[in-house]
């Protein structure tokens, strides 16, 4: 004869019922701790680069490899921090031409195509404002990372077909940055100094100018004697 299963007392059952709950509480608590972390260090995933960026800047003004004992950067990358000169090229050109908020809410790869896209047109581009005749049907907010690196290649490709100035200044932009300079300086600004900056290939030059902030208003008058001539 088959021996009764014994049934549990109401006081038995209610114990029993309470620490399955209190097991499945901490379970719970657990996960969501877990969930957590992992969305916090998602977070730091995503803002080391940047950082890392910042570093490799601050890494490549000389002395600094010497001092550490190096030839000079690429070898620091390559040896001392076991990634390419490439890579680190990559993240201080991000860092370089985009402020933090943009580049974490791009990503790594995405924030690198804008940039070779922004450098890719021939305007004067810059990664958050490029030429909507290049984009075309492209947008920018919804573009994937493949599609953006395509268009940039394109782009490139069109622009090898015809000629272009390259990366450097013409005469008439120095001869502009050395009138400048001379009217600084007979307007008051005897250690001003000017010069012609040469941009990406195809655009204009940059003005670099260098004075005492006491002599800010010599730049006025000295440009517009310049645009008078």
């Amino acid at each position: 004869m088959a021996a009764k299963k014994s049934k549990l007392t109401p006081a038995l059952a209610k114990r029993a019922s309470a620490l399955a709950e209190a097991a499945r509480q901490r379970l719970l608590k657990q996960a969501r701790e877990d969930l957590a972390l992992v969305k916090r260090r998602k977070a730091e995933i995503a803002e080391a680069f940047y950082d890392i960026g910042e570093a490799l800047l601050r890494l490549r003004k000389e002395p600094v490899p010497k001092l550490l004992g190096y030839e000079g950067f690429a070898e620091l990358c390559t040896r001392g921090l076991q990634i390419s000169a490439a890579t680190a090229g990559r993240l201080i050109e991000i860092v370089q031409r985009l402020p933090r908020r943009d580049a974490l809410k791009w990503g790594k790869e995405r924030a690198h195509a804008l940039i070779e896209l922004a450098d890719a047109t021939p305007a004067s581009d810059s990664p958050q404002k490029i030429d909507p005749k290049v984009l075309g049907k492209l947008d920018p907010k919804t573009a994937t990372t493949r599609e953006i690196q395509s268009l940039a290649q394109k782009v490139r490709a069109q622009k090898k077909r015809r000629p272009t100035r390259g990366r450097t200044t013409t005469a008439e932009e120095r001869a502009l940055a050395s009138k400048l300079q001379a009217s600084l300086r007979k307007s008051g600004a005897r250690t001003a100094t000017v010069e012609a900056v040469a941009t990406k290939p195809g655009a204009s030059a940059k003005l670099r100018i260098e004075l005492p902030a006491d002599a800010v208003a010599a730049l006025r008058d000295a440009a517009a004697a310049v645009h008078r001539r």
